[in-house]
């Protein structure tokens, strides 16, 4: 089944690869997990009916999400539907050392993981990306060989890199580029535009997918501003000290903005980020109306040269204040 295209969505092109994804696409770590609000299956599925009515025809999960359960939930929600699903591989599924999962990227565990997420999603993976790999597993050729095997046995469309945790992105990223690798995904937003801003410059330069994370500053760019996060959410390895910082700053920098504007400030966060040539934005939302909410931002209409230059001075303002320039 085809989705919506007549809808207010636009697209745009993942680099080289030529796929056409809707600028809005579903981050599917609420999906299947409790890594934002407690799961609810029927709210997965109403959010993941909900972004195909909208147009939205690209998604994103991971293999450790919900240890497999977000893969299996997509698979059969968008079973027969033409759309895009990415996945990540590079944590060992079910295995968890004091709280945190364990990295294994040895070529026969991601070759076994791959075949596993194809399994679950019942389709063949639009874009598989190393999650969070360290750059000398991003520079293993025999890895890049044994994933573009992957492709040509019909398991994997694309290959790419998902860069995290935020230590070493700028080098990681480039390292991806240069290695060949198809697309990267980053955290950029107001408040974190470097290196996103390099990234997107060197990847248009070279056809790379540049798909983005974290346009709303895990909440700070948003109205609500909820950052009591629970103790399974993955937003509390933020630092205390930079989300006050950032809330104040938001609160009396870049709200008063978004008004000049007539807009509200996650709509100026996601217009902002697609002012840029960036392919996507995957978005964060537990609700089918703050999804609804985040797709109509996605209009066409985005910021003037002059709009964004002074959301780039105002980032380095920020960064002086966090100390981070």
């Amino acid at each position: 089944m085809s989705i919506n295209y007549g809808l207010a969505m636009h697209y745009r092109v993942l680099g080289r690869t030529g796929i056409r994804v809707s600028e809005i696409g579903l981050g599917a770590w609420v999906i299947g997990t409790d890594m934002y609000v407690a799961h609810d299956r029927e709210r997965d599925i109403a959010l993941i009916r909900t972004a195909l009515d909208l147009g939205i025809n690209t998604f994103d999960t991971a293999d450790m999400y919900g240890e497999g359960l977000s893969e299996k939930i997509l698979g059969e929600a968008l079973r027969g539907y033409d759309v895009n699903v990415f996945t990540k591989v590079g944590y060992e599924v079910g295995k968890v050392v004091d709280g945190r999962h364990v990295q294994n990227f040895s070529i026969n565990y991601i070759v076994n993981a791959v075949k596993e997420s194809y399994n679950r999603l019942g389709r063949r993976i639009t874009l598989l990306q190393l999650h969070n790999p360290p750059i000398n597993i991003i520079k293993d050729r025999e890895l890049h060989k044994a994933l573009l095997k992957l492709v040509e046995e019909s398991y994997v469309e694309h290959i790419g890199v998902a860069l995290g945790p935020e230590t070493n992105i700028l080098n990681e990223g480039l390292a991806a580029i240069d290695e060949g690798y198809e697309a990267i995904m980053f955290v950029f937003n107001i408040l974190e535009q470097e290196p996103g801003r390099t990234l997107i410059r060197r990847g248009v330069e070279d056809s790379i997918g540049l798909i983005t994370r974290v346009p709303h500053a895990s909440n700070v760019l948003t109205e609500r501003q909820d950052v009591n996060f629970g103790p399974s959410d993955h937003r509390n390895l933020r630092s205390r000290d930079w989300v006050v910082k950032a809330l104040e700053f938001t609160n009396t920098r870049i709200r008063p903005m978004a008004k000049s504007l007539g807009i509200d400030l996650e709509t100026l966060a996601i217009k902002y980020i697609l002012s840029y040539p960036v392919s996507t934005v995957m978005v964060t939302a537990t609700s089918p109306e703050e999804l609804t909410k985040y797709a109509n931002a996605a209009d066409g209409n985005y910021l003037s040269s002059n709009t964004v230059k002074t959301l780039e001075n105002l980032y380095e303002e920020f960064t002086k204040l966090t100390g981070n320039d």
